[in-house]
């Protein structure tokens, strides 16, 4: 038989390290932590909409290409079908980009959030 080894990783806390445990505070119902919680939420909700409407136009444009122009599907550039070029070179690539925009935003809109919590934290600090 062979002796198995378990690794385990160290355990995490449930803060990140170098930041005060402000989350916590946004359990606490009062007026300021909804203003911040529903702060993010708009944000997040934009983010996601300025990615979803060009997303989903361009998913929705090549099925409306290949209906208007059926003929499309015979036109060959370097020998692949142009449908294929529009796939790999029209919609891809942006999506790609726009998941990259997403992401960026989405990493802004969080950093922003836990910075107006430090704030937050901050004033109190200040304020005791």
């Amino acid at each position: 038989m062979s002796d198995r080894q378990v690794v385990r990783a160290p355990a995490r806390s449930s803060t990140v390290a170098g930041r005060s445990p402000a989350a916590g505070d946004l359990y606490e119902q009062d007026n300021y932590a909804r203003t911040l919680l529903g702060s993010l939420i708009r944000a997040q909700l934009g983010a996601t909409v300025t990615v979803l409407v060009p997303a989903a136009a361009l998913l929705l444009l090549y099925p409306l290409l290949a209906v208007l122009f059926p003929g499309l599907g015979r036109v060959q550039v370097a020998g692949v079908p142009l449908t294929f070029v529009m796939l790999g070179g029209g919609i891809y690539p942006p999506l790609v980009l726009l998941g990259f925009w997403y992401r960026h935003r989405a990493t802004h809109v969080e950093q922003r959030f836990v910075e107006l919590l430090e704030d937050r934290d901050d004033a109190a600090a200040r304020h005791d």
